[in-house]
């Protein structure tokens, strides 16, 4: 099934926990990609501001979303996160349209 539904997470991290955040990011990955309504995600880290990243999941829809955030494994991953975020902020975006990238023909 195609993901429905993408969310895109602004966080900013605590000047000095950045590296804190990236494992801790990458460790939670793993586990979010167990539910099998998770379709992929991202981390980007913003260039020009250091502590600033962009987080991007595809989900099934809204209801499979916030079924995995009152999970226990995003609880505690939230109690580990808050504890070095600064702030941030979370959009639900509908997805209406995903190209396919284009093929390259063989030589």
């Amino acid at each position: 099934m195609k993901p429905g539904l993408r969310v895109l997470l602004r966080i900013r991290i605590t000047e000095g926990h950045e590296a804190e955040f990236e494992e801790l990011w990458r460790a939670h990955a793993e586990t979010v990609s167990r539910f099998s309504d998770n379709h992929g995600q991202q981390l980007l880290r913003q260039t020009s501001e250091s502590g600033s990243y962009t987080v991007l999941t595809d989900w099934t829809d809204e209801p499979s979303f916030r079924a995995f955030e009152q999970s226990p494994e995003q609880q505690a991953y939230l109690k580990r996160l808050w504890a070095i975020r600064a702030g941030g902020e979370m959009q639900l975006l509908e997805v209406l349209s995903e190209p396919t990238p284009a093929v390259t023909a063989e030589a």
